[in-house]
């Protein structure tokens, strides 16, 4: 696992951003004695309650949600999007028509 720290932590705030070989990527957010993991990068910002409009919650906000773009590790890439074998064939016909009963 790799640790990408906030740059404007302090004692009482720290986020860091953590990429994972395995799993989902996420935010590790220590706030007012708690800690909490958050996958989705407005829901790291949110942590901060009404202190998110502050300079620092600004900053946090354009920080998360650059790291999960830059970071993203999950998806498709578009080489296989394009492949028609991830496509779900479609058929008018009932797929239990052309069937036959063993005995």
């Amino acid at each position: 696992m790799k640790r990408i720290p906030f740059p404007h932590n302090d004692t009482n705030f720290i986020v860091e951003y953590h990429k994972t070989r395995e799993g989902p990527n996420g935010f590790m957010c220590y706030y007012k004695n708690a800690a909490t993991y958050r996958l989705d990068p407005l829901d790291a910002w949110r942590t901060l309650g009404v202190a998110k409009f502050t300079d620092t919650g600004k900053a946090l906000k354009t920080w998360c949600l650059e790291m999960d773009e830059q970071h993203k590790a999950y998806g498709l890439p578009d080489q296989l999007k394009e492949d028609k074998f991830f496509e779900i064939p479609t058929t008018e016909e009932e797929p239990n028509d052309n069937t036959k009963m063993v005995m």
